[in-house]
């Protein structure tokens, strides 16, 4: 059984062999999230804009610790197992996470505090 996706940003349609918790348009990269026939009327609910900047495809964090930790999808916050992440997203969350830790730190090129950006500008 097989089954047919329509992408939200593009509009084209993923045959995929089962219903999966998300997966990225082939055409045009959007991640999307696969919602039930019977929400809503709409192809998309407010007529919202798909993100599609990088950030979108990144981890925005994890749950738990050690073996066991799930990491976050961006676009409405599933948890999903590292290999239901490389399945879905075609990368390994592990290092792509440890670098986004890494560039918030402080010496680190491009580093900026942003809590202090604006100090001494309030008279």
């Amino acid at each position: 059984m097989t089954v047919d996706l329509k992408c939200a940003g593009c509009g084209e349609i993923t045959t995929l062999p089962a219903m999966p918790k998300k997966f990225i348009c082939k055409f045009c990269g959007a991640p999307n999230t696969p919602i039930p026939e019977t929400y809503g009327t709409s192809d998309q609910a407010c007529g919202c804009i798909l993100p599609t900047s990088f950030e979108w495809k990144l981890p925005a964090g994890t749950i738990g610790e050690d073996d066991n930790i799930m990491y976050i999808s961006p676009d409405d916050g599933v948890a999903l197992t590292r290999i239901e992440w490389i399945e879905i997203y075609g990368f390994d969350p592990k290092p792509k996470l440890e670098e986004m830790r890494r560039r918030g730190r402080e010496g680190v090129p491009g580093y900026k505090n942003v809590s202090t950006l604006g100090e001494g500008k309030l008279t």
